[in-house]
């Protein structure tokens, strides 16, 4: 019951996060669920965690949302969820981890090292980004990083950042549990998690955008996401060696 208790309160601290970052909440939230119920229960269960936080991010910032971002990164970002859902109980999702964990590790740094370079919101680079973390989203519950690391890279405001961060998230998450739920990967024993996901990323998600996000400066906001995407990139790393961060702050697991 305690370690039940401890992971809600990490939940709570993921939403927080997420809601500054842009992404965060499954990267936090799944190693620590998975060593409850199990990874393949895990990653649909915090699907709808996810949706919830960036339902309630949504909603405080829906003013803020660029809508050209959100079409040409999120439409690709939904089909290929839906194929990584499909995928999700066949595929070992440790080897995909490592790619990512490498990929943005080597994006984060190359941004830490050079500020002043930004990405060209050009339509292709964002339909590619759309694909390939709507694809991640869907197989491995992880896709908001790379999400992150695209659009964070383009010349945005943080609320934007993160309104359309959500946007995109919202429209992905649904589709992926809907998948989940066609296919029977969320089990009826593990349901009562749903409603309390829901407090909890309103909770989290009412903290972090109304404390913290509204009185970081810019550049600060940018390099928590920097921070968070590294940290995110070791633990895919660790992952593929049976290990993780979350294990490793907390000794449980194997």
């Amino acid at each position: 019951m305690l370690t039940i208790i401890l992971f809600f309160v990490v939940a709570f601290i993921a939403a927080t996060v997420a809601s500054v970052a842009g992404f965060g909440t499954a990267t936090m939230t799944i190693p620590f669920l998975a060593t409850i119920v199990g990874l393949k229960a895990a990653i649909p269960l915090i699907a709808c965690f996810h949706g919830f936080s960036s339902l309630w991010r949504l909603v405080q910032l829906r003013q803020m949302v660029n809508w050209r971002l959100m079409l040409l990164y999120g439409v690709p970002s939904v089909i290929t969820a839906f194929l990584g859902a499909r995928l999700f109980l066949t595929v070992p999702i440790e080897a995909i981890g490592l790619g990512v964990g490498i990929f943005l590790i080597l994006w984060a740094v190359y941004s830490i090292v050079s500020p002043g370079k930004t990405m060209p919101e050009k339509p292709w680079i964002l339909t590619i980004g759309g694909c390939i973390s709507g694809f991640t989203a869907g197989l491995i519950g992880l896709g908001g990083a790379i999400r992150g690391a695209f659009l964070i890279s383009t010349k945005i405001k943080k609320e934007t950042y993160v309104a359309t961060s959500a946007a995109i998230a919202l429209i992905t998450d649904i589709t992926r549990v809907t998948t989940y739920l066609v296919q029977g990967s969320i089990e009826p024993q593990y349901y009562w998690y749903i409603p309390v996901f829901f407090v909890v990323g309103f909770a989290g998600s009412w903290v972090g955008v109304r404390l913290v996000l509204k009185r970081l400066p810019e550049l600060v906001v940018k390099r928590v996401v920097y921070v968070v995407l590294i940290l995110v990139s070791i633990n895919f790393i660790l992952g593929y060696f049976g290990m993780g961060l979350t294990q490793l702050v907390t000794g449980v697991g194997g």
